[in-house]
C-alpha cells in the first residue's frame, strides 16, 4: 500500500469516528423541533396579548373632543340650602306689606288660589278706626290701627255682622291698587274686600291682621265675584 493510500485511509476512519450517528441525528432534530414549538407560542402569546390591550384601548371611554383618554367622573353639585318657607310672619308677628321700619316687601303673592289659604276674607265697609288689638307687650309693636267693619259678605273665617281687624294705618295705605304693598287708602265708609290671618296663630279671629299686596283692597264687584267662586 502507498504513502497516499494509508493517508486517505487515515483521513476516512477520522472522519468517520467524528461523524453523528443516528441516535444524534434523532435527538438534534428534536432539539430543533422543540425551539421552533418555543418561538411559535412566545409569537401567539405576544400577540395575544396585544389583542387583549387593544381590547382594553378600545374599551376605554372617550371625551367629548373624540380623544382615546377616559373621561373622568365629574362631581355632581349639591345644594345644601333648604326651600324658601313661604311662612310670611317676621318673630315679631309682622305680615306681608307691613314693617315697624317702614320698609314693605310680599312674602306671598296675591292670586284666589293664594286667597284661599288665608283663614278669612269677607267683604266690609269700614265703620270705625281706633287703636290695634293684636300688638303684644315685648313684642316690637306695629304701626297698625284696629278698623271695625260692617261685613257684607264672608267668604271665610266668620259670620258676624262687624268684626275688627288690625290693619296698616290709613296714612300708610294710600293707594287704591289691589297689588299694593302697603294695601288700599281708607277711611270710615270705605268698603274694601279683607283677608289676613290670626297675627299669633289660633282661631282665624285670633289677633286678626289684614294681609296687604293684594289680599286687602278697594272693592270690585268682579273681585268679589272672584273670591266667592275661590272659597265656595
Amino acid at each position: 500500500m502507498s504513502q497516499t493510500e494509508q493517508d486517505l485511509r487515515e483521513l476516512f476512519a477520522s472522519q468517520a469516528t467524528g461523524a453523528p450517528t443516528a441516535e444524534g441525528l434523532a435527538e438534534g432534530a428534536l432539539v430543533k423541533v422543540r425551539h421552533r414549538r418555543r418561538v411559535q407560542r412566545g409569537v401567539l402569546g405576544g400577540v395575544g396579548v396585544l389583542a387583549l390591550v387593544g381590547l382594553v384601548v378600545v374599551s376605554l371611554p372617550r371625551t367629548v373632543d373624540g380623544s382615546g383618554a377616559g373621561a373622568r367622573p365629574v362631581a355632581q353639585a349639591t345644594s345644601t340650602s333648604s326651600p324658601s318657607s313661604l311662612n310670611p310672619f317676621s318673630p315679631n308677628g309682622t305680615p306681608p306689606g307691613t314693617s315697624a321700619e317702614g320698609s314693605y316687601s310680599c312674602a306671598v303673592g296675591y292670586s284666589p288660589a293664594e286667597l284661599t289659604k288665608r283663614a278669612f276674607a269677607f267683604d266690609g265697609t269700614v265703620v270705625s278706626i281706633g287703636a290695634p288689638h293684636s300688638n303684644r307687650t315685648g313684642s316690637g309693636a306695629l304701626p297698625l290701627a284696629g278698623v271695625t267693619f260692617r261685613v257684607n259678605q264672608w267668604f271665610k273665617g266668620g259670620s258676624g255682622d262687624t268684626v275688627t281687624v288690625d290693619m296698616n294705618t290709613p296714612s300708610q295705605g294710600t293707594s287704591t291698587s289691589a297689588t299694593s304693598e302697603t294695601g288700599p287708602g281708607y277711611t270710615v265708609g270705605t268698603r274694601l274686600l279683607v283677608a289676613g290671618e290670626p297675627r299669633w296663630g289660633g282661631a282665624a279671629l285670633d289677633a286678626a291682621i289684614a294681609w296687604s299686596c293684594g289680599f286687602t283692597q278697594a272693592y270690585s264687584s268682579q273681585v268679589a265675584a272672584q273670591w266667592a267662586e275661590a272659597t265656595k
